[in-house]
């Protein structure tokens, strides 16, 4: 999978695992470390780096003052910080697809059903995250409602960062992320404030927004 990965040429890899860490680093690939390598603390961002990671995904775990701790602990631009994403709740190798959607047993006889039907899991609140599969017949769930560091953002950028991601789900369409974008790029570039952009982000997402582990 890295080799076919490594084909395509891309400008550059998020890896979440240190086997695809050392694999891209040896091919001269950029590789950011992604937020399932859990970088709650600067040994770890340490490490990271010197494996061959050019950023490292803060750590989703991370509560507001303890982002700023590490920012403060580590070279600001090794860092990379997610600042809008719908945060993944679990990974599971059980594959919704196949057990209610085909009468197969596995990959190789399911029929592919998650290649023409999408699914949520609907909570008791009515809220439907998420579920998606890759290319190994693995599931993640995303919450619903997506986490914003919006309201961190000058802070972070006062305080050095200056490698932002928004991570989106392949079911957002261009009319839906457009505006999203925009209004982040707003708030970057200071042509918002923190409170008008909170106030726009939650007209955009459908059932809000919300601070999450960054209250």
């Amino acid at each position: 999978m890295f080799e076919t990965i490594a084909g395509h040429k891309p400008d550059g890899v998020l890896a979440r695992n240190p086997a695809a860490l050392a694999f891209f680093a040896h091919q001269g690939l950029p590789v950011v470390a992604d937020f399932s390598l859990n970088a709650a603390n600067e040994l770890t961002v340490a490490w990271l780096h010197d494996q061959g990671a050019s950023r490292v995904t803060a750590s989703y775990d991370l509560n507001r003052s303890q982002l700023f701790d590490l920012v403060a602990a580590v070279p600001p631009e090794w860092l990379e910080v997610v600042i809008h994403q719908h945060v993944p709740m679990f990974h599971t190798e059980y594959c919704l697809w196949c057990a209610h959607l085909s009468a197969g047993t596995d990959r190789a006889n399911c029929g592919r059903p998650c290649g023409q039907h999408a699914l949520r899991l609907r909570d008791r609140k009515g809220a439907e995250h998420m579920v998606a599969r890759d290319g190994l017949c693995r599931s993640t769930v995303y919450h619903a409602i997506p986490q914003t560091a919006a309201e961190s953002l000058p802070l972070l950028i006062e305080r050095g960062v200056r490698h932002f991601r928004i991570d989106l789900l392949s079911d957002e369409s261009s009319d839906e992320t457009r505006p999203l974008l925009e209004t982040y790029g707003a708030l970057l570039a200071g042509r918002v404030s923190c409170r008008e952009a909170w106030r726009r982000l939650q007209t955009l997402c459908p059932l809000g927004i919300t601070r999450g582990t960054l209250r």
